[in-house]
């Protein structure tokens, strides 16, 4: 019989045999739940992790945006993998992105900062590049660049990026961009500009702008676009690719229509083309990455796709290596316990066990093994949770980043 026929037989004659399983409760969870400190960006007390990670060749940290916690938890695991052979970084961010924030950050944070300064507004909350707009986020940045971390790239390039990425094909040609491209940098600038707030204004009202679909075929914006077609520069080439595939990406989305499924075949290209590349110098890469939860997992999204974090941990059992999944969850949030809160409901279970002072680390592997056998149910929620990920981190009391500009 075939391995998976047989694991599905396994699964069947257990449920048959245990119809009255345990299902996933506070108790259960409390029992593979420890909890550890960061010190001088170290992890102390996590031992189950720490020995899975000195296992993998990926890891997945599946997070929650924009949480202060979540840069600290970052900068830790980044200095915790590179003794073991971890060399690179992918972020949830354009690969033209990456490449930026890693050149402006080994000139100094406040280079970082003047870029989001520039490109930003505090009134429509419009900022060039995401997740990286807190101080923690500068620290983890430069923590991975002073560590030698090369930063890859994986998502399209991000919906009000457009100004900024046109400024950069300018900036990148140089000397050699004519005057009438000049001209139409300008005048684009300007009117992405007013663009970007009718958007906004837009969402507002609940009105669909469709701002992307609109960039996609202006005129103006493809002439421009397709008048550094002949470039040998390969940074504009990267960002010309970038521009017609995030514009492809946010209008399907604004139609109503598989932007997402484009955006996870990115994801993966993305992450093909790096690690080919990485090949050509290591023969065994070992690759962190950092993405929303969505995108972790090893198994399906709450969106039922095959994301990145399935193709990864596909790519290492097809390489006969192990990748290590960690889903990130606040408990205390801004102050608030989320215990009892609307929309958490599906987490107590795990949330339960989360302190407002301390680390939390839930070890998901032996729940896992028991859904496998038919001796664990749940709530979809939480089934879906177990079976994505290795680990659950609960971080101490944790709040909103405030701007680094």
């Amino acid at each position: 019989m075939r391995p998976l026929l047989f694991l599905f037989f396994l699964v069947a004659l257990s449920a048959f045999l245990d119809t009255e399983a345990a299902r996933v409760n506070d108790e259960l969870v409390a029992d593979h739940t420890s909890y550890f400190d960061l010190q001088d960006g170290k992890i102390l007390g996590a031992d189950a992790l720490m020995l899975a990670l000195q296992e993998a060749h990926f890891v997945a940290l599946g997070e929650l945006h924009n949480r202060v916690r979540l840069g600290e938890l970052t900068e830790a695991l980044l200095h915790e993998l590179k003794p073991l052979g971890f060399s690179y970084f992918a972020v949830e961010v354009g690969p033209h992105s990456a490449r930026r924030l890693q050149q402006l950050i080994r000139s100094g944070k406040p280079s970082v900062s003047a870029l989001y300064k520039k490109y930003s507004s505090g009134l429509f909350d419009l900022i060039p590049i995401p997740f990286f707009a807190g101080e923690s986020d500068l620290a983890f940045l430069a923590a991975a660049d002073t560590l030698g971390f090369e930063l890859w790239g994986l998502d399209q390039e991000f919906y009000f990026s457009y100004s900024f990425l046109i400024d950069e094909i300018a900036r990148l040609a140089g000397h050699s961009i004519s005057r009438e491209q000049q001209r139409q940098q300008r005048r684009l600038v300007r009117r992405l500009y007013w663009l970007d707030r009718r958007n906004q204004m837009a969402e507002v009202l609940g009105r669909n702008f469709e701002r992307s679909c609109r960039m996609r075929s202006d005129r103006e914006l493809q002439d421009f676009l397709t008048s550094f077609s002949s470039t040998d520069n390969p940074d504009i080439r990267q960002i010309l690719d970038a521009f017609h595939t995030t514009l492809e990406i946010y209008c399907l989305h604004e139609q109503g229509n598989a932007g997402n499924t484009a955006r996870i075949q990115y994801f993966k290209d993305n992450f093909d083309r790096q690690f080919g590349y990485a090949l050509g110098a290591n023969p065994e890469p070992k690759v962190f990455l950092k993405m929303g939860s969505f995108h972790m997992g090893r198994w399906r999204s709450p969106l039922n796709s095959h994301d990145i974090g399935n193709h990864v941990h596909q790519l290492a059992q097809s390489r006969q290596q192990s990748s290590v999944h960690i889903y990130y969850l606040n408990r205390v949030l801004e102050g608030r316990d989320v215990t009892g809160r609307p929309g958490w409901e599906q987490s107590m279970a795990f949330v339960s066990v989360g302190e407002r002072a301390r680390w939390t680390l839930i070890d998901l592997r032996p729940l896992r093994a028991r859904v496998l056998y038919g001796t664990l149910g749940g709530s979809d929620y939480e089934l879906r949770t177990i079976m994505n990920y290795d680990f659950i981190i609960i971080v101490p009391e944790d709040e909103f980043v405030g701007r680094h500009w």
